[in-house]
């Protein structure tokens, strides 16, 4: 009879008595007893939703702390802020927020300034060694920037990849590779080789050169098992 006014029984559950309590919370829920319940909802005061999240297609899931679980779970939160605060020096919790958005404006500031003096490296990069070659049909320049050994912390990816992409703009008739010790990055001009992929140019040379890489498009990166100091250590 309870389940035809609706009520769910969890598949879990094990019912063994004929007679069983039947819950309902006004128009939200209908529910079978699967246990002892509270006399009131104030004894699960105060309640705390701690975590939601996807268990399958079309079941949502929710963690919660209630009564003292969530009591000390709040202290802890507030403990949590407290040092964050202390962190971002906002003499109060309701200036948190604020010093937050002004670390992440900073942040970005910081970011922007960092890429153009990355672009300012790659353009000035110093290349000690150059060898046209092709991959496939392509016309392809590589480029050896100087070793890190040599330019203390400027062996950087990000580097590479910035001084590839600077010389595809300049020099579209060619695909261009650099290299600085074991980074590598290939940049092609989508205009000049509408059909080709930088990704798979790249797979091509590190067939002879050995490393790991990929990409699409106008630009793939990888990354060499040697370093590379000088055009005679290609296998070309």
């Amino acid at each position: 009879a309870a389940k035809e006014q609706g009520a769910m029984a969890l598949f879990t559950e094990k019912y063994q008595a004929d007679n069983v309590r039947m819950v309902r919370v006004s128009n939200v829920s209908v529910e079978l007893c699967s246990g002892t319940h509270l006399r009131t909802t104030r004894g699960v005061f105060p309640f705390q939703i701690t975590s939601e999240g996807s268990v399958g297609a079309g079941t949502r899931r929710i963690d919660a702390v209630a009564g003292v679980a969530a009591s000390k779970w709040l202290q802890q939160q507030f403990a949590y802020a407290q040092n964050a605060a202390h962190i971002l020096n906002a003499k109060q919790l309701s200036k948190l927020c604020d010093a937050v958005h002004r670390l992440n404006d900073t942040n970005k500031t910081l970011r922007s300034d960092a890429a153009k003096w990355l672009r300012v490296a790659a353009v000035n990069a110093q290349t000690v060694a150059t060898h046209a070659t092709t991959l496939g049909s392509v016309p392809t320049v590589i480029h050896i920037l100087a070793s890190e050994s040599s330019a203390p912390h400027t062996s950087d990816a990000r580097l590479v990849a910035e001084r590839a992409c600077h010389l595809r703009d300049t020099q579209p008739q060619n695909a261009h590779v650099v290299i600085q010790d074991t980074h590598i990055a290939l940049a092609v001009n989508s205009i000049s080789f509408p059909d080709v992929q930088a990704g798979a140019l790249l797979r091509e040379l590190l067939k002879k050169l050995p490393g790991k890489g990929g990409g699409q498009g106008v630009l793939a990166q990888g990354r060499l098992k040697s370093a590379v100091t000088d055009i005679h250590m290609l296998p070309l």
